[in-house]
């Protein structure tokens, strides 16, 4: 199940079309952030039956979270949800909530966030969520699963 390798395929989902930012402002408020902390803070992971031998799939949907006000910041995350197939259809679903703890003079209106969403957050929690990916995939007896490269 690793990247798009032979005989495994991914599908994924994006959010919506980005919003307009002054690009100047978008600025200011990246310039004054640091991310403070990295957490998981949901996990779950279902194998209905043990996947037959030959091609494997993998769907997943990204979806972000947040913003929550945080003192002396915000708080924001990922949900990865995965579908997992072999030719007989679904044998199991993973999802897995990250979030980033971030200091910030400024809290990320609702288009701010949207592009934050769309940019950085993944940016920043993508390495992470392979991480956890990896190690919940391998200890449930499964081929390692290497999420692909994060393209903005």
């Amino acid at each position: 199940m690793a990247g798009k390798g032979k005989g495994r395929s991914q599908k994924t989902s994006k959010a919506k079309a980005v919003p307009e930012v002054d690009p100047e402002a978008y600025g200011r408020f990246i310039g004054g952030l640091e991310i403070r902390q990295v957490f998981l803070s949901r996990v779950e992971a279902e194998l209905h039956r043990k996947p037959h031998p030959g091609e494997l799939a993998v769907e997943m949907v990204l979806k972000p979270l947040g913003p929550e006000e945080e003192e002396g910041g915000f708080r924001a995350g990922l949900r990865l949800d995965l579908n997992l197939k072999d030719a007989e259809g679904s044998f199991g679903r993973m999802a897995l909530e990250i979030q980033g703890v971030y200091a910030s003079p400024l809290f990320p209106d609702e288009a701010t966030f949207r592009v934050f969403a769309e940019r950085n957050l993944p940016l920043n929690l993508w390495p992470y969520l392979r991480v956890y990916l990896d190690l919940l995939t391998g200890g449930m007896g499964l081929p390692r699963l290497v999420l692909p490269v994060f393209r903005i």
